[in-house]
């Protein structure tokens, strides 16, 4: 009789043990990690993979590990000198939220300090931004220093990774010989940009290669004889006091600093956003190109409002590209490569 008691108690303990259940964390996150005084934000998507998860920032593949309700993320990035690198997220879940500390794996000319991060459930956009008046955008707008995450590799088709497999970004990089970077590309360069309010379009000119963009608010199209370009032909309209453009009409290009590519068929869109204040401009952008990514790949930018700015005129000298090839003797091999550049 004592043993059976001794059982029966030793059986109800164990069943008062708490069990590490997975948690939920399927669905949209709206992520953010804290570095000194700069703030990165993205968008993280976990779906449930057999008895795992995977998950996407901003696009791009991200490794993600549970284990009741601790968690880890895994996301690479690169910063502005090419360095690629990974941030770690560790933390707890705690029910429609995640919390914890990252620290920055590998070597990097951006050292970041270590930080808090944090993720909510991403918000069903509040029905009374709908209503809201469309914003005065106008004025010279500078890039802040809180540059999103800067997500390196993205979720590509076997077309897009066949083309990336084989691009050399120091030779094949529009830019490096003078020529446009165009759409998305452009929209996150750390360079100041002007935007100028007319009746029926927004005119947007960028420091940055001297380039000047059209928006048409008035909804018209493209006119018949009007070529696929770099910068494409872009529509505007508001939702609430939010810019939404979309762009098409383009031709192919790469999409950033990787190289990845951008077909004719892409769409891109781009949804600009004020603070109360009137002084700081947000940007996300989203390439929309099934052909080349599994999964859409999103930049963000942010700039502060500074009319004492100048846009300064741009200028390139093709030479100090072409010059060293010439003298290394790989002119052969540029040439060769001409079905990379467009």
């Amino acid at each position: 009789m004592q043993r059976k008691l001794i059982t029966l108690v030793l059986l109800g303990a164990l069943l008062l043990r708490p069990v590490a259940y997975a948690a939920d964390i399927e669905g949209r996150w709206l992520l953010s990690v804290q570095d000194k005084k700069r703030t990165l934000v993205g968008l993280l998507e976990i779906e449930k993979a057999g008895e795992g998860w995977i998950a996407y920032l901003e696009g791009g593949p991200a490794s993600v590990a549970t284990d009741g309700d601790n968690i880890v993320i895994v996301a690479d990035s690169r910063d502005v000198r090419g360095f690629v690198f990974n941030r770690r997220m560790t933390g707890k879940i705690d029910g429609d939220s995640m919390s914890g500390m990252y620290a920055q794996e590998g070597a990097a000319a951006q050292a970041e300090a270590p930080g808090p991060w944090r993720a909510m459930r991403d918000p069903v956009q509040a029905t009374m931004a709908k209503t809201a008046k469309p914003a005065d955008l106008s004025g010279i707008w500078t890039a802040t220093q809180e540059l999103d995450f800067r997500k390196y590799t993205m979720a590509l088709t076997p077309a897009g990774e066949e083309w990336l497999e084989s691009y050399l970004p120091f030779y094949d990089q529009p830019d490096v010989r003078c020529t446009s970077i165009g759409l998305p590309a452009l929209t996150t360069y750390s360079f100041p940009f002007e935007i100028i309010a007319s009746e029926d379009r927004l005119t947007m000119i960028y420091e940055y290669q001297s380039k000047v963009r059209r928006i048409w608010m008035d909804g018209r199209a493209a006119g018949e004889y009007m070529p696929p370009s770099r910068m494409g032909h872009s529509n505007g309209h508001w939702d609430g006091s939010t810019l939404v453009i979309e762009t098409k009409l383009l031709e192919k290009t790469v999409r950033d600093f990787r190289g990845e590519l951008i077909s004719e068929n892409a769409r891109i869109e781009e949804r600009y956003e004020l603070s109360e204040d009137g002084n700081t401009l947000t940007l996300m952008v989203t390439v929309h190109d099934p052909e080349n990514y599994s999964r859409p790949p999103v930049r963000r930018r942010k700039w502060i409002r500074d009319d004492t700015a100048e846009i300064f005129p741009y200028t390139c000298d093709p030479d100090s590209f072409y010059l060293p090839m010439y003298e290394d003797g790989e002119m052969d091999m540029y040439i060769e490569r001409t079905d990379k550049r467009f």
